[in-house]
């Protein structure tokens, strides 16, 4: 997809989620569009400062936390002390290496039925899930 339909597609989003579009919301967008692995806050500023957006570390810390509560992002907590963001979209899980910090995604786990069945058991309702796996990478246990 070109650049131009890319930022359309964020233009829209943003529109959909009753938020005004500015150079640093398209910026994060775009930085986390562009990245696969979940992201810090403090890479986010980084990058979007680098793209000379005039958005402060104040601006970035409430963008993401609007995105999140917009339903726009992901916010992940992986036993580092600090949260790390990625688009929402297809649900997936985290294998992360406790050894380099390699990060990997995961998205053949059956946990949609798991949902169900606790439901079902506890008559609970699962609005979200957090599911990540700690150990060492194949290059880590060499």
């Amino acid at each position: 997809m070109g650049n131009k339909q890319l930022m359309k597609n964020y233009r829209l989003l943003l529109e959909n989620a009753s938020l005004k579009t500015t150079p640093a919301r398209l910026a994060v967008l775009s930085f986390l569009n562009e990245n696969s692995d979940p992201l810090s806050a403090e890479s986010i500023f980084d990058h979007v400062a680098g793209e000379h957006s005039p958005a402060d570390r104040a601006t970035i810390y409430r963008i993401l936390e609007t995105f999140f509560q917009k339903g726009i992002i992901k916010r992940l907590e992986l036993g580092e002390g600090k949260y790390r963001y990625e688009l929402t979209g297809e649900e997936h899980h985290h294998l992360i290496c406790e050894s380099c910090g390699k990060i990997e995604d995961i998205s053949d786990c059956n946990i949609s039925e798991f949902e169900k069945e606790i439901g079902r058991k506890k008559k609970f309702t699962v609005r979200r899930h957090s599911l990540e796996f700690f150990g060492l990478c194949s290059d880590c246990q060499n």
